[in-house]
């Protein structure tokens, strides 16, 4: 008796692979969104995590939030200079919570070897140039601003945690990039400030600065404002939707939400150099003032 011989003929092969591809079509997208979400989700418990290490900092250092830097407008480098993120680190889990799941661009090492980012003694030292980058953008302005005195000095004024109004519409930290390429892709990681896009409100007709600095100082930022320019950095102030066009935050009360970038500027009438106003105080949430 002579046994058949099995096998696929080619049109059923081919039956199969157009198949497994249309399967592959369909199943490949809701990877990609569980993916997504899951990073997402990641992001959020850091900031979260994070919030914890500023709470503790706070309660160890007077009621008082973490200043920018030691020394934020002169030549500065790990042996004369300290970051937020390294004040914060001590009190933190790990450096990895300082950064966004969803940037996998270059940035500097945490393993500097280079003399000035290693300080003997100094466990934090190799952090410096790394805490720059990292995706945690502080509302520094309005929280710890640094503005120059008529004397020509730079003043560090770090706010009272306590002392802060409705913490639930407060900004406290945003995603953030460092730059972008001429496409507009970002590289380089993120920033460890962002900057607000409005600093003035109208009332009864007078112009109000709500940066809380003497008047008229200059204030110490990486830019005077947002800018019009979609392939610069600053579009957003620094911040950036890592997250297919949100971007994660958290408040000074602890709630964590995503919302779409363009939110950020709610309330306020964005121009170039802070020339814009704050319209509704009520849904600015960098600052209640």
């Amino acid at each position: 008796m002579t046994r058949k011989k099995l096998a696929f003929t080619l049109p059923e092969l081919l039956i199969v692979l157009a198949i497994i591809t249309i399967l592959a079509g369909l199943l490949f997208p809701v990877f990609r969104m569980a993916r997504a979400s899951a990073k997402r989700t990641a992001c959020l418990s850091n900031f979260k995590q994070l919030h914890v290490a500023t709470s503790l900092y706070v309660a160890d250092w007077d009621d008082r939030m973490m200043p920018v830097n030691h020394q934020p407008a002169a030549p500065a480098n790990s042996s004369n200079d300290r970051t937020w993120v390294q004040l914060t680190l001590p009190y933190a889990r790990s450096f990895s919570i300082f950064n966004c799941p969803s940037d996998y661009g270059s940035r500097p090492s945490t393993e500097s070897s280079f003399d000035q980012d290693l300080v003997p003694g100094d466990a934090y030292s190799k952090y410096y140039s790394a805490s720059l980058r990292v995706n945690s953008g502080y509302n520094f302005v309005y929280l710890a601003p640094v503005y120059q005195a008529a004397s020509g000095a730079w003043i560090s004024d770090p706010k009272s945690g306590s002392a802060l109004s409705e913490p639930s519409k407060t900004l406290l930290f945003v995603d953030t990039v460092w730059g972008r390429t001429e496409n507009g892709t970002p590289f380089g990681g993120g920033s460890w400030l962002v900057v607000p896009p409005c600093r003035f409100t109208i009332e009864n007709g007078i112009k109000r600065d709500t940066f809380s600095v003497a008047p008229g100082a200059e204030v110490f930022a990486p830019s005077e404002g947002w800018t019009n320019d979609q392939d610069s950095p600053f579009v957003y102030g620094s911040a950036w939707p890592w997250h297919d066009g949100r971007v994660n935050l958290i408040r000074l009360d602890g709630s964590a939400s995503s919302i779409p970038a363009g939110s950020l500027s709610a309330g306020c009438d964005v121009q170039e150099k802070w020339q814009g106003v704050i319209r509704d105080p009520d849904k600015y949430i960098w600052s209640i003032f």
